[in-house]
Formats: C-alpha cells, structure tokens, sequence
C-alpha cells in the first residue's frame, strides 16, 4: 500500500510517500481502507522531532497521520460492534502509532465510531482530533455552562472552528479571537462577538470571560487573570513542561481554595467513540459543520504539511487518500 512515511526526523525532505506493506491486525482490532484524512500540527511536530509525544510513535520508521475516515476491510477475532464493510472514523491513539496517512490502517476498536451516511468521508476525516479536543474541553475539562462566556483565541483554526460551534450548540456566549481576515469567518459559525486580535487585547479587559481557551497557546494563565471572573477556567492545548506544571499547581491550589479559585487546565485529547459520534450528530442535525480549508491528494502531503504549518489555514487540512473525494 501507499504510506506517507519518515525514517528521520527533520523539516524538509524526511516525509516520503512509498510502498509498504498492509499492517497486520490483532485481536482487538480492525483493518479499515482510508477514503480521508486530515492534517493537525503534532504529524509536522512528529516530523520534524518535536512532538512531546513521539516516544510513543517511535522507533522510525512512521506512517504520520492520526485522524481518518473509511471503511472496514478486516476484523479481529474479539470485536463484536463492528463487521466488515462498515464505515467508520477515529483517531489513532498514541500508542498505535499513527498510520492514517496510508491507503490502510489499524486501529483499536475502541477507537472509532461508525460514520453516519449524512455526512462525508471528508467531513468525519476531520473531525476527531480538532474535534474531540473542543468537545471533551467544552463539556468535561471546563464544565462550560450554558449561561457561562466562553472565550476562544485561535477561533478559525480546526480546533476553534469546532469550539464556537460546540460551545454555541451548548448555549453558552462565544467570543472568537482571530485575525481580521477571518472574523466574516467567525460571524458565519454564529459567534456572539468576534475579535480581531490585532486591534483587542482581549488580556485588558476586567472579569468578562468564565472560560478563556487557548487553542494556540498564544496567552498564559498569568496573562490571562484578569480577563477572568471569579471561579473562571483558561484551557490551553499546549503540553509543555510550563503548561503542565501550571496546571498540576493550579489543581492542588483548587482542593486548599476550592469555590473562586481561577484555574488553569490542560486538555490531553483521547478517543472516545462516544465523543465522535456525538459531534457526527451535531453535524447531522445541522447545528454544526466541519470547515475544511482546503484538500490534498497523498502524492502532495508535503504542500499540505507546508500549508498547516503556516498556520494560515481556515478549519481542517483533509488528505484525499482514496483519489475519490468530491472538493
């Protein structure tokens, strides 16, 4: 098959699409022909050898990507939700390491969820890391109330694309921080506000927000105090050792000043089928969509790793691994 694979790390020309052979599957797990993909920062951080994760995709060589969709082609002997011919998304867990930049993956299967025929492979491709990331940050990390503000810096990104829409779905308040040539953009995904973060410092203003999240990690807890309200969360997405030990502080802060304590948290991303099918459904229903900036075939990943890295792109970069994908 068809691989988008490194076998040294670096910026450019380590990333090699090459024939490599079909990935034997275990007991627990499914073989699914990839029809999409989609492209999130850690596939250029593994590639070029600073993903704080990579210890978990190592020894080189790797098949990059973690977010696919397609259909089911093999299953092991212990899986009982799926069968063959399903079709199905998700995102690979660290310790699978990757694989969806490829004509085929395996993946636990408890990792996916089924695809509902009302949206594309496209669409579900680029759901579940950007995805997932806003949904499990919205309800379970920050425990975002309906009547609560919630504040998202990096609004047009894949994961702040999906956070105004989440959030909004939820009934909460959004202001959407990006650049002046996204905020039509942001309007568009019904944010409450929109500000351009060229001309508003969003860190200036007194006790507005319940929620600050930092999808780009272009604040800070300290930063962002004052912007907070009393008992107000600022979520990053950034797992460096400064976020970590924020956060690990700020939690033990909570359990000696529990009630107005402003806490700082660290969403972790992990796949929960239930979260997919979840934000499938909301999709479904019309409340929300995936916004797909642009499509790339496998052959030209490389164009697609540069687009993302300059992080201009509008919502989701998908790789169209099948040839197949409608633009």
């Amino acid at each position: 098959m068809k691989a988008a694979v490194i076998h040294s790390y670096g910026r450019h020309g380590v990333l090699h699409v090459e024939d490599i052979p079909v990935p034997s599957i275990g007991h627990n797990e499914v073989l699914v022909k990839v029809e999409a993909a989609s492209v999130n920062p850690r596939d250029w951080l593994l590639m070029r050898g600073v993903y704080q994760g990579k210890r978990f995709v190592e020894p080189l060589p790797a098949t990059l990507g973690s977010d696919f969709s397609g259909t089911i082609t093999a299953c092991g002997a212990n899986v009982k939700h799926f069968k063959v011919g399903d079709t199905v998304f998700g995102m690979q867990p660290l310790k699978g390491q990757f694989g969806a930049f490829a004509e085929y993956i395996k993946i636990r299967a408890n990792a996916i969820a089924l695809k509902p025929e009302t949206i594309s492979h496209a669409d579900a491709a680029a759901i579940p890391c950007a995805g997932m990331t806003s949904y499990q940050t919205i309800h379970r990390l920050a425990q975002l109330k309906p009547s609560e503000t919630i504040l998202i810096n990096g609004a047009s990104g894949g994961v702040g694309t999906y956070g105004v829409q989440i959030a909004k779905a939820h009934g909460a308040k959004v202001v959407a921080v990006c650049s002046g040539k996204n905020i039509k953009m942001c309007k568009q995904l019904d944010a409450d506000e929109v500000l351009d973060y060229a001309e508003n410092n969003f860190e200036e203003y007194e006790a507005t927000f319940d929620v600050v999240y930092d999808v780009i990690g272009r604040s800070s807890p300290r930063r962002a105090t004052k912007c907070l309200k009393a008992g107000g969360r600022y979520v990053t997405t950034i797992p460096n050792a400064k976020t970590v030990f924020e956060a690990t502080k700020s939690w033990v802060a909570s359990l000696i000043m529990p009630g107005k304590h402003k806490r700082t948290q660290l969403i972790v991303v992990k796949p929960v089928p239930e979260d997919l099918t979840a934000i499938a459904d909301l999709i479904g229903c019309g409340k929300i969509t995936s916004v797909i900036d642009s499509i790339y075939t496998l052959d030209d990943i490389q164009s697609a790793f540069d687009h993302s890295q300059s992080w201009r792109a509008k919502g989701k970069i998908v790789i169209d691994v099948s040839g197949q994908l409608q633009a």
